[in-house]
């Protein structure tokens, strides 16, 4: 699979500005840390979790050839992979309709197996997940549609929850060894960019009054009951119960994990 994109695609991801230095702590040849700085540098000035799918979505077919990738995000992986939001690009209709209604169910990668080894591999394809069960979707529905081979990778963004990507690979080719080397350091490189954007995007979601974001606020900041409560001129019972609300919104229960969620508020 080629490393080097096509210049007329390659406009569609660069990023103004000078290049990021290449990094020096990790075993891959110069072309491929190309390939990982390409798609960093696409992703890294995106305004909101959208662009930064759609720019991801570019860079991966850009840089890496996929013609067919999705990148999803939820709470958990499961939920990034059962029913996550996110960007799909390369699919038809018909195909994702005919997953949808009759192949869903034996996609080994919806299986406990692939949610194993995405959380200790980062990085797995087909052949890591096939068995027997297995052949009646290969046969049935990937072959038909020219998939040779898939992937999946997920980046783990903390507290703000997860980013997960797949591509299928479609004729005689299956996921080259050294794509699975760059996707497993492009991961880490990725999750600090990922969790700023989850962040960012599940604090315009939460449905909090003004008066429970500035409790929030005085909290992660490291105050007491107490002290939120003279602050704002409140009783300490009124405090907590204003960060019951806010923990159940934000799906946390400690001042940490809503720090951890709050750090990207504008």
């Amino acid at each position: 699979m080629a490393t080097e994109p096509r210049a007329a695609r390659r406009t569609m991801v660069d990023v103004p500005g000078p290049p990021r230095p290449l990094p020096s702590d990790e075993p891959l040849p110069a072309e491929d840390y190309r390939r990982l700085v390409g798609v960093l540098e696409a992703v890294d000035r995106a305004p909101d979790l959208e662009a930064f799918g759609e720019a991801l979505v570019r860079a991966l077919q850009t840089w890496f050839g996929y013609g067919t990738v999705a990148v999803l995000h939820g709470r958990t992986l499961a939920e990034a992979l059962r029913g996550g939001a996110g960007v799909k690009s390369g699919y038809s209709e018909a195909f994702l309709a005919e997953y949808a209604t009759k192949w869903v169910a034996a996609d080994p990668f919806l299986t406990p197996r692939a949610f194993q080894l995405l959380a200790e591999r980062g990085v797995v394809t087909l052949a890591d997940l096939l068995a027997p069960e297995h052949q009646e979707y290969v046969d049935g529905f990937l072959r038909p549609h020219g998939i040779t081979d898939k992937l999946g990778t997920v980046v783990d963004a903390g507290a703000a929850g997860v980013l997960y990507v797949g591509a299928v690979v479609r004729g005689a080719a299956t996921v080259p060894v050294r794509d699975v080397a760059v996707l497993r350091v492009l991961r880490r490189h990725l999750a600090p960019l990922a969790a700023d954007q989850l962040g960012r995007s599940r604090i315009r979601e939460w449905r909090l009054t003004p008066r429970e974001r500035e409790v929030a606020g005085l909290a992660v900041r490291g105050l007491t009951n107490p002290q939120i409560g003279r602050q704002l001129f409140i009783g300490a019972d009124t405090v907590k119960k204003h960060l019951s609300r806010v923990y159940a919104e934000t799906g946390t229960s400690t001042r940490t994990q809503l720090a951890l969620m709050f750090r990207s508020m504008p």
